[in-house]
């Protein structure tokens, strides 16, 4: 009896394992190294997003090229009545001083503490008319060799913040690395179907 009943639980525990992998690997096959959705996302439906012009880092390359194609895919979807794209919000967080002070510590609080501010949010969602904040943040976007080969990269993380509340609805990253020999592939070509791939499995 103590044998079976072992038997019996380990059967279970293998089923949860392998309906937790099957889980797993549907989410791989779905495309994307990573996506989580908060529990309230599926009743979010905001009527305007607006694009925070993306952190590049060291990738000046990709400074507002991402911006630009974050807006154009998202205004192509016809989810929103109004986008705003990381180009106008820049134009006004250099125009106004409340809101550039407002974005600079909603992000470093995010980035350090990884607390989003409603407070912050709310002065956010005044100042650009929004009811979602995107904010996207360039994880590679290079030329580079691997193992021996000549490869184009192209990464992205992807955050989207209920400026109602502050809350975090939804996140996701991907990379896509393409070889080549002797033409370089586009990287803003392989960074338009990567944000195609994810703003698909974005609320709306």
């Amino acid at each position: 009896m103590r044998t079976g009943g072992i038997l019996k639980r380990n059967s279970a525990a293998a089923l949860v394992a392998l309906a937790v992998c099957s889980a797993w690997l549907l989410a791989g096959c779905e495309g994307l190294r990573f996506v989580q959705a908060a529990e309230e996302a599926k009743d979010f439906h905001p009527r305007s997003v607006g694009v925070l012009p993306a952190d590049v880092g060291i990738y000046k390359d990709a400074g507002g090229r991402i911006d630009d194609i974050i807006t154009e895919v998202l205004s192509g979807t016809k989810w929103y009545a109004a986008v705003i794209g990381g180009a106008e919000i820049r134009k006004r967080i250099d125009a106004d001083e409340e809101l550039r002070k407002s974005v600079d510590v909603y992000l470093a609080k995010l980035r350090e503490l990884n607390f989003s501010d409603p407070e912050l949010c709310k002065v956010i969602a005044e100042f650009c008319g929004i009811e979602a904040v995107l904010i996207p943040t360039v994880d590679v976007w290079e030329y580079t060799m691997l193992g021996g080969d000549k490869v184009a990269r192209v990464g992205l993380s992807m955050r989207l913040v209920d400026t109602k509340t502050g809350k975090t609805m939804w996140r996701a990253g991907h990379q896509v690395t393409e070889e080549y020999r002797f033409l370089k592939p586009e990287l803003a070509a392989m960074g338009r179907a990567m944000v195609r791939k994810m703003v698909d499995r974005m609320p709306h």
